[in-house]
């Protein structure tokens, strides 16, 4: 029996498209921040299933134009809706009839001739949505910017669940030439606030790089202004996905300005020759969430049989708010070379465990458990990296607080301020 086709096989085909996916990914990674430009991570995984998306960013400059990363996905489904037996009324309560989602009908449908006066009043949306009048009875209709409406209705309110590193990488597309860990040399770029422009392309940042600012003024992320004001002699390295790639000429931000700054913290390293001396794996936590922040310290020998040493940050949420079988965590390493006394690399990536390896490496107890607190990841996903010959030690801890979350950067603060007492 061959279904009907309605609304909902409409969107139920929508829903099972890649390109819906990787709409919805790429919307995803422009990460508008809420509270004034400040990323708010209070439980883990928040980047792959729990972040806020909304599409009624889209709308607010040119809402009839179809961003560039949703124009093909926007062609695809209105082919399929030509196919379907679905009244264009229905979509449009379907997509407007929403506390949250009239706004877009109030900027992209246009009014009438007769009526435009009365919308000048007060919107004609609110007569029509609360009087259950007919839309087309009110307004010119255009069936391609109802489809562009629902797919934007569709990544708001069925917003995609990435169930771990391993399906991003299924979908990434890394063209550029690249290392081993997929970064690829980026010294040339521009970078903005949600993304960097390379060879006539805007690429946006990685979906795990916080793009919080430093200041009200800044534009870029407080991670690359670090890097670029502190560090003169150095390459950048970073990922260069293909799938959220747009042509220079076609770019769209949803960024604004903000009022609110970076919280971070401001450490004393004078001392820090003391910890560099011997292996050492540090354990810190608060004492009211019970989040976690260890740092591992151990010694190494380059190709000419020179001592540098591995610091390792990472945070360890605590595992009464993992809900998920696996677990993110934020993973900065770096290599000290103590006899420039700085730092020559600093990477960040994501580690990934499956949330039974991850609460035995949370209790830190290897010899009940066998999982020791410094295990690594499963997935161990690389974002960033930056090398210089001379990267000061009071660089390397900004990097290390902006890339970690918020709960955990006051942690890391603390565990330096007892190493020092």
């Amino acid at each position: 029996m061959t279904k009907e086709k309605d609304l909902e096989y409409l969107i139920e085909k929508i829903l099972a498209l890649n390109s819906f996916w990787e709409a919805n990914y790429y919307f995803r990674c422009m990460k508008k921040q809420p509270h004034g430009g400040v990323a708010r991570i209070h439980s883990p995984n928040v980047y792959l299933k729990h972040y806020p998306t909304d599409t009624t960013l889209l709308f607010r400059k040119q809402p009839e134009k179809v961003p560039f990363f949703l124009r093909s996905l926007v062609d695809e489904v209105f082919y399929e809706f030509s196919r379907c037996n679905i009244e264009r009324e229905e979509l449009m309560k379907f997509c407007f009839d929403d506390d949250n989602f009239w706004y877009v009908g109030m900027r992209l449908l246009k009014p009438k001739k007769e009526y435009e006066e009365l919308n000048r009043e007060t919107p004609l949306i609110w007569k029509v949505l609360s009087s259950k009048l007919c839309f087309e009875d009110y307004f010119e209709i255009d069936d391609k910017s109802i489809i562009y409406a629902l797919i934007c209705y569709l990544i708001n309110s069925k917003m995609i669940s990435i169930n771990g590193i391993e399906e991003i990488r299924e979908h990434e597309q890394l063209a550029i030439p690249h290392n081993k860990y997929g970064l690829t040399l980026v010294n040339q770029v521009e970078f903005l606030r949600q993304g960097f422009i390379l060879n006539n392309k805007y690429y946006l940042y990685n979906l795990f790089l916080d793009t919080t600012i430093g200041g009200p003024t800044d534009n870029i992320p407080y991670t690359l202004k670090i890097i670029q004001d502190e560090i003169k002699v150095k390459n950048i390295f970073m990922r260069c996905d293909e799938k959220v790639a747009v042509p220079v000429n076609e770019i769209f931000s949803t960024a604004t300005m903000d009022f609110q700054k970076f919280r971070g913290i401001t450490i004393d390293f004078s001392k820090i020759e003391q910890l560099v001396y011997k292996k050492e794996i540090i354990v810190h936590f608060n004492p009211e969430s019970f989040n976690k922040v260890v740092m591992i310290i151990k010694p190494d020998k380059d190709k000419k049989g020179r001592i540098f040493y591995h610091f390792e940050v990472e945070e360890l949420w605590n595992p009464i708010r993992v809900k998920d079988t696996v677990v993110l965590t934020n993973y900065i390493h770096a290599q000290y070379n103590p006899e420039k006394k700085g730092f020559n690399h600093i990477d960040f990536s994501v580690n990934q465990y499956s949330k039974e390896v991850f609460e035995e490496k949370y209790k830190d107890a290897v010899s009940e458990t066998n999982v020791p607190i410094d295990r690594y990841g499963e997935e161990h996903y690389k974002v960033w990296c930056v090398e210089g010959p001379k990267i000061e030690a009071e660089t390397w801890c900004k990097l290390v607080c902006a890339t970690l979350d918020e709960p955990f950067r006051e942690v890391f603060l603390e565990m330096f301020s007892n190493l020092y007492m």
